[in-house]
């Protein structure tokens, strides 16, 4: 071959070099980025998560501080016993409280709980050059609940005020009677808060319009990384968590695959072109013996060289595929046309329990019967491809023994010589999931007594109201408290407390014996059971069947008149197809309890549509 000839074709290989080099660069940043992506998923997942456990705990005690207010409203002002009753259970429940006050109309603080820690308030009133003065006097004016800014605490520290406005009758009119103020201190909140995530592998801080008022770990180690949430607190817009990973979180979930695929892609397009170039120099090798045959002998073992170099590639390439071999994750690249393999790596088919010929025959044949949807699958890896989106998908592949595995698989579609090329990464994620969902589990459970908590209470509620009015079937609500508990706690230790909350949540599980019917734990020592499609005599059995287990119990109560543990409930029973809403179901059961407790409490009460509080 004459050697101007041979330079557009060295041109050429020198352009496919370039060209496969850069896919190869491509698709290793290609892997860095999704890796990337998969951080910052996991890192928003966790911000909105713990956004939403903080708004979920903090709204509970609205809640708590609301239905004390319900109770003033509805009752007039309620007798200081009472009171410090009620506060107690809610502070008991929620141990970031500083106190909660009973401010009076004149802005004086009245009532206080608990005094340790708190008396530096005793004589606090409320004047007009308070920074929370204007935020108070919304909430009177309105009477909706009001969450303030970060401010001094006369206690000292920096904490929250959520103010809740109090109203007495005075003459048929409603007359404005002080605030029920709960106080918050930042730090004790964001410790429990800290409580929910692992704090090797987080740093968290919280703002306040920008500000820092709490942080934990370097918050600014990895800036680029940090993920932001708002949080809505009541009215209060102005906070917000800031979440960033740790180093040895970067650690933990830095992988060698993004290098090795590059590694391997860099070495096959070197030899590829290089047997390319061989190929040429071969030819012109060849041209040459015909024109000199006297160089026949130093043409010859040059050619020999060329072999060996060649050998030496391919053992090269050899020793990259069987690295691929050592990954957990599967690696195979196949035809998309004809489904025929053109690599896969051990891990590919030996977690599925295949051969190798079994795995390349079924995708060849029958891919359907190893991947569901296959096809559809393929389709919309292209359209995802086209359209520069994720092509990352969670699918199923199944085992040799008919099992499913869960797997999240990593796509790229690769045009070369006409034909298009799939190389896809596979992953078992079946442990991610399991935990996801064990976490979605954990999140509807009271920790201590296993039942429902409070915020799987309101959702259930909402969704039984909605069904129950579709097909127009009753509902019933029953409200228990158990009686005289903070004597028996004072008495016996907050230990046994506990015990005592368990046996009683047992009794409940297993008095309810349809699937539907829930028991929660409301809060504190009070507890709610949701009866799905049931009637008054439905829920006076539960009711009386209820009271009958724990009278077997038997625990003894030092501070009770009966001797022993006992319970009060509060029954109404409602037809969701009426205009009430479930709030009103509420509050009709608080009511129906409040009056077992006034008459004696070891009772049940129903709650009647002309009930009156006293």
């Amino acid at each position: 071959m004459p050697a101007l000839s041979a330079w557009p074709a060295r041109l050429a290989l020198a352009l496919l070099l370039v060209v496969l080099s850069s896919a190869s660069v491509l698709l290793w940043r290609q892997l860095e980025g999704e890796r990337q992506q998969r951080l910052e998923e996991r890192l928003g997942y966790q911000a909105r998560s713990l956004a939403r456990q903080l708004e979920s705990t903090l709204h509970l005690e609205v809640a708590s501080l609301e239905r004390i207010a319900r109770l003033w409203n509805s009752l007039g002002r309620l007798p200081r016993a009472g009171w410090e009753e009620e506060v107690a259970h809610a502070l008991r429940g929620f141990p970031a409280y500083q106190s909660i006050q009973w401010v009076g109309e004149d802005l004086r603080m009245r009532w206080l709980l608990p005094l340790a820690g708190n008396e530096a308030a005793l004589n606090f009133r409320l004047t007009a050059d308070h920074p929370n003065y204007p935020l108070a006097m919304q909430a009177r004016d309105s009477g909706e609940q009001r969450f303030s800014n970060s401010f001094e605490l006369v206690q000292g520290g920096r904490g929250f005020v959520l103010y809740t406005p109090l109203y007495r009758d005075e003459g048929g009119a409603r007359v404005f009677d002080g605030f029920l103020q709960g106080v918050f201190r930042v730090e004790p909140l964001m410790q429990q808060l800290l409580g929910q995530i692992d704090r090797d592998a987080f740093n968290l801080e919280l703002l306040e319009n920008g500000h820092s008022l709490f942080r934990h770990g370097q918050v600014d180690g990895a800036p680029g990384l940090s993920q932001r949430v708002d949080l809505q607190l009541l009215n209060n817009r102005g906070f917000s968590l800031r979440l960033s990973p740790t180093a040895q979180l970067l650690a933990q979930l830095n992988t060698p695959l993004p290098g090795v695929v590059l590694g391997a892609g860099l070495a096959i397009s070197l030899l590829l072109v290089a047997a390319l170039a061989l190929a040429l120099e071969n030819s012109r090798r060849a041209h040459a013996l015909q024109v000199a045959n006297r160089r026949f002998k130093v043409e010859a073992t040059r050619r020999e060289e060329t072999e060996q170099r060649l050998s030496e590639n391919r053992e090269r390439l050899q020793l990259v595929l069987d690295l691929t071999d050592s990954s957990h994750d599967g690696l195979f690249i196949f035809d998309s046309a004809s489904r025929e393999l053109l690599h896969m790596n051990q891990a590919t088919y030996a977690s599925l329990g295949y051969r190798p010929e079994q795995f390349a025959q079924l995708l060849r044949d029958d891919p359907e019967k190893l991947l569901p949807g296959f096809h559809r699958w393929l389709e919309q890896a292209r359209q995802a491809q086209r359209d520069n989106l994720s092509r990352i998908f969670q699918r199923e592949l199944i085992r040799r023994d008919g099992s499913r595995q869960p797997a999240e698989i990593n796509t790229q579609l690769v045009q070369l010589h006409g034909r298009e090329y799939l190389i896809a990464v596979s992953r078992d994620n079946s442990e991610r999931l399991q935990l996801e969902a064990q976490l979605q589990r954990l999140s509807q459970l009271d920790g201590l007594t296993g039942l429902y908590n409070r915020r799987y209470f309101d959702q259930q509620l909402q969704a039984e109201w909605r069904r129950l009015r579709r097909i127009g079937a009753p509902l019933a609500l029953l409200m228990l408290d158990i009686d005289h508990f903070k004597a028996y706690n004072d008495a016996l230790g907050h230990l046994a407390g506990d015990d005592a909350l368990r046996k009683v949540s047992t009794v409940l599980q297993e008095s309810l014996q349809r699937e539907g019917d829930v028991a929660c734990r409301y809060g504190g020592e009070e507890f709610a059971i949701i009866l799905a499609n049931t009637g008054l005599e439905g829920g006076e059995h539960v009711a009386a069947r209820i009271h009958a287990a724990i009278a077997h119990l038997d625990i003894a109560h030092p501070a009770s008149p009966l001797g022993r543990l006992s319970l009060s409930i509060g029954l109404t029973v409602v037809d969701p197809v009426s205009d009430e809403a479930p709030g009103e179901l509420l509050a009709q059961g608080d009511q129906a309890l409040y009056r077992a407790k006034h008459e004696g409490r070891n009772r049940t009460c129903l709650w009647q549509p002309a009930e009156t509080p006293e």
